[in-house]
């Protein structure tokens, strides 16, 4: 009798414990399913058309240049003390938002190129478009790798000069070419008393990668590095024996007929050619003109370039596989997944980042957007596409970081792109 007791009061336990723990994972699901329709919600409202020309062709890209607009006058505007003539619109800012996916391409623009030259922005306006270039730096390595010129679990010293340059390692851990790539070297992103917008020699910059010690070791932990993507760019060109600039050119952009995107300095400066010159958007900090950022010639891969959002459309349909060219497979190599980056989204559905080679990849219940932001004195910027659902963009901007964070661009570009139907 007291056996059969207590057999039913485990019944009823364990049946009350199953209860329990399905009512618990039930509520996490739902929870989760309601975090992700905000998101839903959220993005389908990027589309919303209210103010836009219906008969423009392009109310995608007016719709998307509207939400941004709105988004940086008012992140400029809480970053001024004269938030009248913010939020007014009399603040020199430039937009220009582009749109490819299979029924072609849509580009809005928004202000003048510059305080000096009433003309609008448009489809071929250049601006500096920083870190995106990092995309192309990968891009040539999985060429370069492609044509077995290097490997990416190479060391990063097999091709420095070893009497001018000590590279550092990780308790006997050496850097590889695909940590540099993943931005998993330990790098930091800057060393330890470098000076933004200063002419280094190639020398001075290696003697910064000397005295730099790794914060982890190499291949564990994804963390951003503007002087370990440079030190890439610098590696490819010595491998391959060819100025990066060139590299570029020559493996990318005269392949994709991107003739207004190029390196905007030299070794020793600023230089723009005379016809890239006269289209330029100038760019911006706290509201008043500032000339381009230099960066030492051995790291100007990591972010010297310039483009408009015509040719960025071109790159767009390239990675996105709509236009078929000889580096359309080693494209699609630097999409592929290799490390995780950051930290999951805390409220954000089940959102979570990884990091391809170079590009950014954010996931979220098998969706999957690809991206790159960019941002340099001056300047921002934004390249996104989803390959699924074949829709890309590109929001180039003259406003610099300090007064609009990539982050604004982000919380308008990656949900619009996952949940786009």
């Amino acid at each position: 009798m007291f056996q059969t007791y207590g057999k039913t009061l485990l019944s009823i336990f364990l049946i009350g414990l199953f209860i329990v723990s399905f009512s618990y994972i039930f509520n996490e699901y739902f929870q989760k399913q309601q975090q992700q329709q905000k998101i839903i919600t959220y993005a389908q409202k990027q589309i919303t058309f209210n103010g836009t020309n219906q008969s423009s062709g392009n109310e995608l890209s007016n719709a998307l240049l509207k939400q941004f607009k709105t988004k940086a006058l008012k992140q400029l505007s809480s970053n001024s003390s004269n938030k009248t003539s913010f939020y007014n619109s009399s603040i020199p800012i430039s937009i220009v938002v582009g749109i490819v996916n299979t029924n072609g391409t849509q580009v809005s623009g928004y202000g003048n190129i510059s305080s000096s030259v009433n003309k609008k922005v448009d489809g071929n306006t250049v601006f500096d478009i920083a870190s995106i270039e990092k995309t192309f730096v990968t891009t040539i390595l999985a060429d370069m790798v492609k044509q077995g010129l290097v490997n990416l679990d190479d060391p990063v010293e097999k091709y420095l000069p070893s009497n001018n340059v000590t590279v550092p390692m990780y308790k006997g851990h050496k850097i590889t070419l695909k940590d540099l790539a993943t931005h998993t070297s330990g790098l930091p992103d800057f060393p330890a008393g470098w000076i933004r917008n200063h002419t280094y020699t190639t020398q001075q910059v290696y003697d910064f990668i000397s005295n730099t010690s790794l914060s982890s070791q190499p291949g564990n932990k994804a963390d951003y590095s503007d002087i370990g993507m440079g030190l890439l760019g610098h590696i490819l060109s010595l491998r391959a024996d060819v100025p990066f600039d060139k590299l570029v050119k020559d493996r990318i952009l005269d392949v994709l007929e991107m003739n207004s995107t190029g390196t905007g300095m030299n070794a020793t400066g600023i230089s723009i050619p005379e016809d890239i010159k006269s289209r330029f958007a100038k760019g911006h900090i706290d509201g008043k003109e500032v000339n381009l950022e230099f960066i030492p010639e051995a790291i100007q891969s990591a972010g010297a370039m310039y483009s408009t959002t015509n040719d960025m459309l071109k790159y767009l349909s390239a990675n996105m596989g709509l236009i078929h060219t000889k580096i359309n497979d080693v494209i699609q190599q630097t999409h592929l997944i290799i490390h995780s980056f950051g930290a999951p989204y805390n409220n954000k559905s089940l959102m979570q980042d990884y990091i391809g080679l170079g590009w950014t990849v954010t996931t979220d219940f098998g969706k999957e957007v690809i991206w790159h932001t960019g941002s340099i004195d001056g300047y921002t910027s934004i390249i996104g596409f989803n390959p699924s659902k074949q829709i890309g963009l590109v929001i180039l901007c003259n406003s610099d970081i300090s007064n609009l964070s990539p982050k604004e661009m982000l919380d308008l570009v990656v949900p619009f792109l996952l949940y786009y139907k």
